[in-house]
């Protein structure tokens, strides 16, 4: 139950061994090639590669260590918010701390949700967080050896058996519990399995379930509670990406789950327009709290009523508006619609079932945070 190696990011003695791997990684320089050179990809591919590894021998050669590859990667993250995004923007980072955290986030994008977290800490001067990825994304190649040197460890998914998905759970846990309280390294963990294609930020009790369960024995809900630090984390994007593509799937028109296309999707979601996104760092969960579910409501009143809502969000509930009465009483007269034909004309091609599931995921924020105001929100 003590060894980790199979789900736990890279340690600064495997750094370099890794940067060498990638620098001579074809499959690697072809797939990144066309993200930063796609006119000289499509005319000379094997150019492109070149220029590539250039680039990354360039920029991350000199790594020794996962601080510096962290480093390294952040002129590479400010150019993405500069290139891809109308303005990042922070709120509530007087709950940030020295204590190392377990944030709990709502999950909408593969990699950026924990990314742009780490950018604040970074920012800040804080230690970035280990970062929860689900073993969908472990290809053996260099998207693992990507994520890996990023600090991210491994969630086991698709486990059959009792006896192996409490093993693999209670490894997990017990890594993670490690992680916070023996190593001082704060983690970011979704509040459920996969994206909220639905819009829906909702927690899973069964994510609590294996946060607590290798602490169950020995310390109550409360003393857990303040041995982590608890703080849900919320990210809101005015445009996502792939919200036509979660729409289709939503519908069924997807094929079956696969590395590559995770991969694809995770490149699309960095490189493509996401309007202005926010993140608001909730207080973090104090409260006599003597259930896992009350947490987990908690969580989603911290997540649900800190919530940036957009114009985006505001014109998907005007649109089902005129379907759906539920709709009507929400809608806010002074909305700003500035771009939004842009925001329209991207769902010209879908048919009358996926626009509306579109404007579901993009109104369910607004629902989310009129029911939450009803609860007491927190800040």
């Amino acid at each position: 139950m003590n060894d980790f190696k199979e789900i736990s990011p890279y340690e600064d003695a495997e750094v370099q061994g890794v940067i060498r791997k990638l620098k001579a990684n074809k499959a690697f320089h072809y797939k990144f090639s066309y993200f930063f050179f796609p006119k000289i990809v499509s005319l000379l591919p094997f150019l492109g590669r070149l220029l590539f590894r250039f680039k990354f021998n360039k920029y991350f050669g000199s790594s020794k260590t996962i601080k510096d590859f962290q480093e390294n990667i952040s002129p590479f993250f400010i150019d993405m918010i500069k290139s891809s995004t109308d303005g990042f923007t922070v709120s509530g980072e007087e709950n940030l701390t020295d204590k190392p955290t377990l944030f709990i986030g709502n999950h909408r994008d593969i990699a950026l949700d924990a990314a742009f977290l780490n950018y604040t800490l970074f920012s800040k001067d804080f230690k970035t967080a280990r970062i929860a990825i689900g073993d969908n994304l472990l290809d053996g190649d260099f998207a693992e050896d990507l994520m890996r040197l990023n600090k991210s460890f491994v969630v086991h998914r698709s486990i059959t058996g009792i006896k192996e998905a409490y093993k693999k759970l209670h490894r997990l846990s017990t890594y993670i519990q490690k992680s916070i309280c023996e190593d001082k390294e704060s983690v970011w963990i979704a509040q459920r399995q996969g994206r909220a294609s639905d819009g829906n930020d909702v927690t899973d009790v069964a994510v609590l379930k294996m946060l607590y369960l290798s602490s169950k024995k020995t310390l109550t809900l409360e003393e857990w509670l303040r041995a982590v630090n608890l703080t849900p984390v919320v990210i809101s994007y005015e445009y996502d990406p792939l919200d036509i593509i979660k729409a289709k799937s939503s519908e069924g028109d997807t094929k079956a789950l696969d590395i590559e296309r995770d991969i694809n999707e995770l490149i699309k979601g960095v490189r493509e327009n996401k309007g202005r996104v926010h993140l608001h760092i909730c207080k973090p969960l104090v409260n006599e709290l003597t259930s896992l579910e009350q947490i987990s409501k908690e969580i989603d009143l911290s997540i649900q009523s800190n919530y940036k809502l957009w114009p985006t969000n505001y014109f998907a509930v005007n649109e089902l508006s005129k379907t759906y009465s539920k709709y009507k009483s929400i809608i806010k007269k002074s909305m700003d619609m500035q771009n939004l034909s842009l925001f329209v004309e991207r769902f010209k091609d879908l048919d009358k079932p996926a626009l509306g599931t579109v404007f579901k995921a993009y109104a369910r924020p607004v629902l989310n945070k009129k029911e939450s105001e009803h609860q007491g929100p927190d800040s």
